[in-house]
């Protein structure tokens, strides 16, 4: 006769990372004024403002920005460095607190309400995706138009 005990499993099988995510649609002219499209950043710096780590640094190609938003405040501001120059982004946006199980503990989602930047390189800035609920759908585009420096 054999007895068999279970053991509740105490791992968290969820992932609980919840960022926003930050796509570039960038029209590039060259010398000639031909346009293409440029969907990445060839190198890029991101660090969140009033706070010393940085997230990015000089990234290549990088396809998408991974944007942890702030669960203290309702505004969350990042520094992204292109080209030599120095945009902020600004995201605000409410926080709604989820609790998944006794293992996994709660979790912070997301709903941007606004999206803005100072338009130093950037043109312009959109929601695509107002829900911060995983790392997996793009939530913020920001448009940029470069050229190269004719001779």
């Amino acid at each position: 006769m054999g007895l068999v005990a279970c053991e509740p499993d105490r791992t968290c099988r969820y992932d609980v990372d919840v960022n926003a995510v930050l796509v570039l649609r960038c029209t590039h002219y060259d010398t000639l004024d031909v346009a293409s499209k440029v969907e990445q950043w060839d190198s890029i710096t991101v660090q969140g403002v009033g706070n010393v780590s940085v997230l990015y640094n000089n990234s290549k190609n990088a396809k998408e920005i991974l944007l942890p938003l702030r669960e203290d405040t309702t505004v969350t501001a990042y520094e992204l460095t292109w080209k030599g120059k120095k945009e902020t982004l600004y995201i605000q946006h409410s926080n709604t607190q989820q609790f998944i199980s006794m293992a996994c503990g709660c979790v912070i989602y997301h709903q941007i309400e606004k999206v803005w930047c100072d338009k130093v390189w950037a043109d312009s800035v959109e929601i695509i995706n107002a829900a911060v609920e995983t790392t997996e759908q793009n939530n913020i585009r920001i448009f940029a138009t470069t050229r190269d420096e004719k001779p």
